[in-house]
């Protein structure tokens, strides 16, 4: 059986860049090793310098792409979608804050992230918290001790606040841990997919008529699936393992039970 997806990990682009690319499957990369161990999707907070949207060929057809470019502030790199994955930035502009959801691949000597989950987060805040949740990654099992600013030190920074555009505010000593769990949270609950009827019954069919063959092949069945996801068709496929309807006689093969 197919796992469940693999946990987004927190971590800067300069890691992703950085860390050595893991090959499956002939020259498909499928991760990076970093600090973290094998990292096959990632988790990114960052901000948009540059977005592009238009059409690609792909075959005979001519495709939806678009691609934004993240700067984290330790390197660059660009989230990419096709199909109807693109929709996911249509009210993203360059200088958002955004939260990055996807998988690590490469092209055409490029690393990149293939974007599953877009959001675009209104308070920057979100950045310092995620700065100190990798502080505390690399400092565990040390915790973090953030001091209270002395009272001139506080006058300063409200002041520097009250007159900077962003309308940043400080965070509170640990405050930022039950800010970083909000976050989680509102992650998690957006990396709940919603699968249509119409592609389950797509899926089903796929396999069935490749049942003769000794089942459909992942290749197959998302070729079939037309502007699905990966994710979306992955777990479609669990939901279809877990209750019984098909097995898997092979990795990534799926029959009829």
């Amino acid at each position: 059986m197919i796992p469940r997806r693999a946990t987004a990990a927190k971590i800067t682009i300069q890691e992703i860049l950085k860390g050595t690319l893991v090959v499956r499957h002939g020259d498909r990369v499928v991760g990076v090793e970093t600090r973290l161990g094998q990292v096959n999707r990632v988790n990114v907070i960052a901000t948009v310098v540059d977005k592009f949207e238009g059409r690609r060929d792909e075959g005979e057809e001519r495709k939806r792409f678009a691609s934004l470019t993240l700067d984290d502030g330790t390197d660059i790199i660009r989230v990419k979608m096709w199909g109807s994955s693109c929709e996911r930035i249509e009210r993203i502009e360059v200088g958002d804050l955004v939260l990055v959801i996807g998988k690590i691949r490469r092209y055409q000597e490029e690393t990149y992230i293939n974007g599953e989950i877009v959001r675009k987060l209104g308070d920057p805040n979100w950045e310092t918290v995620r700065m100190l949740e990798l502080v505390k990654s690399r400092a565990e099992p040390h915790p973090i001790r953030l001091s209270e600013p002395k009272e001139g030190e506080r006058q300063e920074r409200e002041e520097r606040s009250a007159s900077s555009p962003s309308h940043q505010t400080e965070l509170a000593p640990r405050g930022w841990q039950t800010a970083a769990a909000t976050l989680e949270q509102q992650t998690e609950e957006a990396e709940t997919l919603q699968v249509s009827a119409e592609l389950r019954r797509k899926i089903v069919q796929t396999i069935e008529a490749h049942d003769g063959e000794g089942g459909a092949h992942f290749e197959q069945i998302l070729k079939a699936a037309g502007n699905a996801s990966e994710e979306e068709i992955e777990q479609v496929l669990i939901d279809l393992l877990s209750e019984g309807l098909i097995y898997e006689p092979e990795i990534h093969r799926y029959k009829k039970s």
